[in-house]
């Protein structure tokens, strides 16, 4: 496999060299690249003027949607060819991955019951469609997923698997009455009816949690080593596998936030954030955490990395910034998450200076000159 620079070298050559003979036997790998990049390239150009137009009579007619700190338009230039040829490849990273791999959960909602029978969500419409003496399930319009307990009760604990593919989002009802907001690219492990005296879910990704208070039986939410407990509240925590930290935003209520070595109690309108065995709280803004179980994106003064790795989960995108420091670039605003990535994009490049690029799933973020 050749290094960067290799592969940089060997395409300039090929590119700009006089000999003729050094296009004839091309290797694979160069090959290959030279292809993505001519495919690139001839991608025909968008009416970026008719796009914008279009997105404005939209966004009029969209309620609920609404925009902070816009600035004018700016103008959209095109990047020569040479310039995607010197440094696209240069800066290509790996797709980012997500807590679910397999084909079936990037196309539809999954419910994996206790006895391992899996049930497609996205096709099942019937209500009550699993009830038996211990638990009724049944999925509507308004509440999504719910489970109420039966009239016989046992003993044994029988856990269901609940997966959520990238650009949905979905609403479970457990059987005490707590609500669960599942984001994009999310898994919740829960029992069917909760037994003993706690009530122990297990979550990887995001998720926002409505927690009927019970006392005598406290709710638990385990994310790898880091344990969630409360009695009755609402929260939201963010634990997808590409972050590096844990993140516990407190709504209502009161929670405590355990790693093993350290723990700590927060109030509203206050955030743990768990790294490599410590943990750190902050004060923050709430509604920036939890608008996405509203059907929006809010963003305040956040990065385009951070960005776009929401964007990557919700579109199920492959994202390539042209140049590191276009990281950190800055956008604040409150988009619809119901718009096509497309017209996402346009807005934030009314605000800030970058240009996206999208052909299939890939999107290559440059500057404006």
């Amino acid at each position: 496999m050749k290094t960067n620079k290799e592969l940089f070298d060997e395409l300039w050559n090929i590119l700009y060299s006089k000999d003729k003979k050094l296009s004839q036997d091309i290797d694979p790998q160069v090959k290959k690249t030279l292809d993505c990049l001519y495919s690139f390239a001839t991608h025909p150009e968008p009416d970026y003027k008719m796009m914008f137009h279009e997105i404005e009579k939209t966004c009029a007619s969209r309620k609920g949607y609404r925009i902070l700190h816009l600035l004018k338009y700016a103008a959209i230039i095109v990047l020569p060819l040479l310039l995607c040829l010197g440094g696209i490849f240069f800066l290509k990273k790996e797709p980012v991955e997500i807590a679910m791999s397999s084909e079936k959960q990037r196309d539809a909602i999954f419910l994996t019951l206790s006895d391992g029978n899996e049930i497609n969500l996205s096709e099942k419409h019937q209500e009550g469609w699993i009830t038996d003496d211990m638990v009724n399930i049944r999925q509507d319009s308004v509440e999504g997923l719910v489970y109420e307990e039966g009239e016989i009760r046992d003993t044994v604990q029988r856990y269901n698997v609940l997966e959520i593919p990238v650009a949905a989002d979905f609403r479970l009802k457990l059987s005490d009455g707590t609500v669960v907001y599942l984001n994009s690219g999310s898994k919740l492990k829960y029992p069917e009816v909760f037994k003993g005296t706690e009530r122990n879910v297990m979550l990887e990704g995001e998720a926002y949690f409505e927690v009927v208070r019970d006392e005598k039986h406290p709710f638990k939410v385990t994310v790898h080593n880091v344990e969630v407990e409360v009695l009755g509240t609402s929260f939201n925590i963010n634990a997808y596998p590409e972050r590096k930290e844990i993140q516990t935003t407190l709504a209502q209520g009161k929670v405590s936030v355990t790693n093993g070595k350290k723990q700590v109690v927060l109030t509203p309108g206050e955030q743990a954030i768990c790294t490599d065995g410590d943990i750190r709280v902050r004060e923050v803004d709430v509604g920036e955490f939890i608008s996405w179980k509203n059907g929006l994106f809010m963003f305040n003064r956040m990065t385009l990395k951070e960005i776009m790795m929401q964007m990557e989960r919700w579109y199920g995108l492959h994202v390539i910034f042209f140049s590191p420091d276009i990281e950190t670039y800055t956008f604040t605003g409150v988009i619809d998450k119901n718009l096509p990535a497309e017209e996402t994009f346009k807005v934030i490049e009314k605000v800030v200076d970058v240009h996206f690029t999208l052909k299939d799933k890939n999107v290559v973020i440059t500057k404006l000159k």
